[in-house]
């Protein structure tokens, strides 16, 4: 029954981008409505606590992100607004991230992966006391790390050219596994998710019980994208007990600053 509801969804995704095909002749405008319609599919799966949003992630350290078309928060994400516009995220109050094509090209395949790496790049600070659930895999690409993906409509590559793309991208960039992107979701067909050295909790085992590891995709024929997502969201996103608000350790620091120059100007 939900796997029926799904199908019926993806086809009202492809309708709304005809849709806004047809109002809109600028690309930028084409882009935006693309993002939202993935936003409000994800609105209609994730539990509460994860909203979701778009804008640039920072961490501590004052690095941010790129801007990101999708940013889905965890329940110790402070509020901030309605998401409508595009915001700013702590990078430790962040599940996951996203971004959206309308139709992937090599040059926006390229561009969607050096936004992921400036994603990944960010410092998550984990608390003394935090409790984690999870093996070391998923911890270092999940928790010390955030889960990225790339959602398209449609391509213009294949998906096995996408994968030969993404591999060469990573090596000549010499990308350890938890700063590869995670993984990449073609609405009109095709998956491909990233299994990490196979050793994670999400894993593609072979008829001889061998776990494979890198990234393996789906034929487009025998692929349901939306519910491939929505099993790997389930799979990736982090599970985080923290005993303090991400938030305090961002005030705090700004306010010792604000401090310190308060007595450097009063000597």
């Amino acid at each position: 029954m939900l796997e029926k509801h799904i199908e019926i969804l993806q086809r009202q995704m492809l309708l709304r981008l005809e849709e806004i095909r047809a109002a809109y002749r600028h690309s930028g405008n084409k882009g935006s409505n693309a993002e939202q319609i993935l936003r409000d599919f994800l609105r209609q799966f994730l539990p509460p606590y994860n909203r979701v949003g778009h804008g640039e992630v920072v961490d501590q350290t004052g690095s941010n992100s790129r801007q990101l078309d999708v940013v889905i928060t965890n329940e110790y994400h402070p509020f901030l607004n309605d998401l409508t516009a595009p915001s700013v995220f702590i990078i430790e109050g962040v599940s996951c991230v996203a971004e959206v094509k309308s139709v992937l090209t090599g040059e926006e395949l390229e561009r969607a992966l050096e936004n992921s790496l400036s994603f990944k790049r960010l410092s998550v600070m984990v608390q003394k006391g935090a409790m984690v659930h999870g093996n070391m895999e998923d911890i270092s690409r999940f928790v010390a790390k955030r889960p990225s993906f790339l959602f398209a409509f449609e391509s213009q590559l294949s998906i096995s050219t996408i994968k030969e793309r993404i591999d060469a991208w990573n090596q000549a960039h010499a990308l350890p596994v938890p700063q590869q992107l995670d993984a990449v979701f073609i609405l009109t067909g095709g998956s491909i998710i990233n299994f990490g050295t196979g050793a994670g909790t999400l894993q593609f085992i072979t008829p001889e019980g061998q776990s494979l590891p890198g990234y393996i995709y789906r034929d487009p024929s025998d692929d349901r994208p939306l519910v491939s997502l929505l099993s790997w969201i389930s799979a990736s996103l982090p599970h985080v007990s923290l005993p303090h608000p991400p938030i305090l350790s961002y005030l705090v620091k700004d306010a010792s600053k604000i401090k310190k120059q308060q007595k450097i100007a009063g000597t």
